[in-house]
């Protein structure tokens, strides 16, 4: 075993449980959130240690937060007996629980505890093929409707737990200067409502819908042009597109794509109304959420992540998937709508209730149930 690995294993405190985190990844986009959860996971007993790629964003943030890390990679992903260094890790830190992120890693770390004897809780926060999560003791689905896919594919229910994704909701209290610094830029007053929609530019996620949508609205409520604008901000193989259809709105002054913002926010404290026009359920829906912690009121096609965080009429409204007429009556309920700030307030209030803390705590006590079932059945 190297020095650098030994390094990694050094005496460790006493906690109430060891957790091994495998990512076979060195870059996460959900990576500072991640790491955060495992700060509260530690505070509330668990002790961590994090087997990931080297190099990359990952384990900066890691050493960062003072969590102990390896370094390793398969030589091949379908053979996860050639990720020696991870076989010695198990040795090493000797885990109560093995926890996989990501596809690669649920299969490699699945192969791993079954070979270690060491239950192997998976996150499941896609829709994926049930041939990567075989060898998983317990699953963690991401919403009620990865859930349902998963069961669907004949994982008994029983074990399947929802544990949904954190967010830092202090992070996105809104900044009332950046907002008027931000529209100032942007030339928009404080009577014109901004609707913001936000993504990766690729045909599911819906921003064709969006624009079509805001054009009926705007078609049917004609006073609304000069009340109103649409942003939207991203990038990816769907650009042009996007821009020639904008471009082709009799409404186009009122429409503006921006490039991808590293920062979200800035756009998100300027915004007065969300939009997620996803053609396919998303399996979450992390930037509604953060939508929603920044203030704003959404509306989100009726499928997938969203059931479980918008309550219609409450914090925001639904639309049907694909449907520009659907979006359009969303928008019309929405920015007619005399309660909005209340509505808004009803958002961040939602999106509090997926905080760090309370995601750890849940996130806890399913380690502690997975643990004792496993040691129960032996």
């Amino acid at each position: 075993m190297s020095g650098y690995i030994k390094k990694c294993l050094r005496a460790r405190r006493r906690a109430d449980m060891r957790v091994l985190h495998y990512v076979d990844e060195s870059n996460l986009a959900w990576g500072e959130t991640w790491v955060q959860l495992l700060s509260e996971l530690a505070r509330l007993g668990v002790e961590n240690f994090v087997a990931c790629r080297d190099y990359g964003t990952l384990t900066e943030r890691l050493d960062k937060a003072g969590i102990e890390f390896g370094l390793c990679r398969p030589l091949s992903q379908a053979l996860p007996f050639t990720n020696t260094r991870l076989g010695k890790f198990i040795d090493g830190f000797r885990p109560d629980l093995i926890h996989t992120r990501l596809s690669s890693a649920a299969k490699i770390g699945g192969w791993w505890g079954k070979h270690k004897n060491v239950p192997v809780l998976q996150t499941i926060d896609k829709y994926p093929k049930l041939k990567y999560h075989k060898d998983g003791d317990f699953y963690a689905a991401c919403s009620s409707s990865v859930k349902e896919y998963f069961a669907s594919l004949g994982v008994p229910e029983g074990k399947i737990a929802v544990v949904h994704n954190p967010i830092d909701v202090s992070k996105y209290a809104r900044d009332e200067k950046v907002r008027a610094e931000r529209r100032a830029a942007l030339g928009v007053s404080g009577g014109v409502k901004a609707v913001l929609g936000a993504g990766r530019f690729v045909d599911w996620k819906g921003f064709d819908v969006l624009i079509n949508g805001y054009g009926k609205f705007l078609t049917e409520n004609p006073s609304e042009a000069d009340r109103s604008v649409l942003w939207i901000v991203g990038d990816g193989e769907e650009r042009d597109k996007l821009a020639a259809l904008a471009e082709k709105s009799p409404f186009r002054e009122n429409i503006k794509i921006f490039p991808f913002a590293k920062d979200i926010r800035q756009y998100m404290w300027a915004a007065d109304l969300f939009v997620l026009p996803s053609k396919e359920p998303e399996p979450f829906g992390i930037v509604l959420l953060e939508a929603m912690a920044c203030g704003l009121p959404a509306i989100a096609t009726r499928a997938g992540g969203p059931l479980d965080i918008i309550e219609e009429g409450v914090n925001g409204w639904f639309a049907e998937p694909g449907d520009a007429g659907s979006t359009a009556d969303g928008l019309r309920r929405a920015l007619s709508s005399a309660s909005l700030p209340e509505t808004a307030a009803r958002a961040r209030e939602r999106a509090a209730q997926f905080g760090v803390a309370r995601i750890a705590g849940e996130t806890t006590e399913l380690y502690r149930r997975v643990i004792e079932d496993y040691r129960a059945a032996l």
